[in-house]
């Protein structure tokens, strides 16, 4: 059992440790949020912030975290595993700053171990407020099937490459309506298949430009949510630099992607282009365009029975 901690305890405010571009959410006001960033960029780092923020805020409150990484292998558990370590350092810290007490079921754990517990969902984590109460954390994948335990501040890694996004989705909004105070983060790159649901649920509009920003960008999706968008010219402008594959010597962006074996997989991961492909002839969202461009001017007609030669 946890020693005896205060009831209420002041919040650090790590604003200070924070990029310019993750400033600009942390604590923001909307309860939804979605984020478009550049690999590397510290999304993970931030959205570890907010998840103790939350738990700091209010006393025996749930921050589930949703990982597409438990599904996608083992190589990408072991990376994310040797993340959430990492993340549960910087965690206690910061708990500390407020004499609070953070602690974990990987406490004390080998490595090996804490990379079962990610893998099979049961990374867990409680912030203390007193002898008695705490607050949670925990690690899960995307499951719609079990969504009815998810009720609290929702945070989804790597939207884009959930298996299940659009039925995941669908099981978390009635916990949202049911507490005002619920938070919901979303954030990803852009997926690698255009028929994926957060292709259209989070592109931006058309023709939309986004100038350079070392706080980044925000515009509303089509779906009504409003977006963050961060790019590794971006990235850049906020004093973070990319490194050359061989020498590793710090190097442009533009030449980074000049550099690099696979354009289509840089221009989706680090310039955050929605590009599409796939095995459809003509994609959903090429048609949304089509429609949208020819809304007003063309004519459009609808045959139903084929004419004989």
């Amino acid at each position: 059992m946890p020693s005896k901690r205060p009831a209420v305890a002041a919040r650090p405010d790590p604003l200070v440790k924070l990029r310019p571009y993750q400033q600009e959410v942390f604590r923001h006001r909307l309860r939804r949020l979605f984020l478009l960033w550049s690999r590397q960029r510290g999304k993970s780092h931030l959205l570890a912030c907010e998840a103790l923020d939350m738990m700091m805020a209010t006393k025996g409150v749930l921050v589930t975290f949703i990982s597409a990484s438990i599904v996608l292998g083992t190589e990408v558990v072991l990376k994310e595993a040797a993340v959430w370590m990492r993340m549960l350092d910087m965690l206690k810290a910061a708990a500390a700053q407020a004499d609070l007490q953070l602690t974990s079921n990987a406490d004390g754990l080998e490595f090996d171990d804490v990379c079962d517990l990610f893998e099979h969902s049961k990374l867990e984590t409680k912030l203390w407020h007193n002898k008695t109460m705490c607050s949670r954390s925990r690690v899960i994948a995307p499951n719609p099937d079990t969504a009815v335990g998810w009720t609290g501040h929702i945070i989804g890694d790597e939207v884009g490459r959930w298996p299940n996004a659009q039925a995941v989705m669908e099981a978390i909004e009635p916990f949202m309506s049911s507490n005002p105070s619920f938070r919901l983060r979303y954030a990803t790159t852009p997926p690698p298949d255009d028929k994926h649901y957060t292709y259209e649920l989070f592109a931006p509009p058309a023709g939309s430009e986004f100038p350079l920003n070392a706080r980044g960008n925000w515009y509303k999706s089509a779906s009504g949510i409003m977006c963050h968008r961060v790019d590794v010219w971006d990235g850049e402008a906020a004093g973070i630099p990319l490194y050359h594959p061989d020498t590793g010597v710090p190097i442009s962006a533009d030449e980074h992607r000049k550099l690099a074996m696979d354009k289509a997989a840089w221009d989706r991961n680090y310039a955050l282009m929605f590009l599409q492909g796939g095995t459809a002839a003509v994609s959903l969202a090429a048609l949304a365009r089509a429609l949208e461009l020819g809304a007003g001017v063309c004519v459009g007609c609808e045959i139903t029975e084929a004419i004989e030669p």
